[in-house]
């Protein structure tokens, strides 16, 4: 399986890049593309995961996949635990504006 993993605002500091393949076997969730991209790029690309605005109470995942947040859980009721596809494009960071 292969996932496109993009990277923005700080992500892509982070990581030196703005965009990669990553390559996976068996089934692979956001969780695991997390902890693999942790350990490749070290402990601040969690932190950057997550994220707290001043006017909530809760942590919000600063991920998309296929362009579709994370954090709605009608489309997406396992959250970390999602199952990703051949082919999906996960986005790290606040996606937003005209491309």
């Amino acid at each position: 399986m292969r996932v496109t993993a993009r990277y923005y605002n700080f992500f892509s500091t982070v990581t030196g890049k703005l965009s990669e393949q990553v390559d996976g076997k068996g089934k692979v969730t956001v969780r695991d593309l997390i902890e693999r991209q942790v350990r490749r790029y070290g402990f601040k690309f969690r932190d950057l995961c997550f994220i707290r605005p001043l006017y909530s109470e809760k942590d919000y995942i600063n991920i998309c996949i296929n362009t579709l947040d994370l954090n709605d859980r009608r489309k997406f009721p396992d959250g970390l635990d999602t199952s990703l596809s051949d082919g999906d494009t996960v986005s790290f960071g606040p996606v937003g504006g005209a491309a």
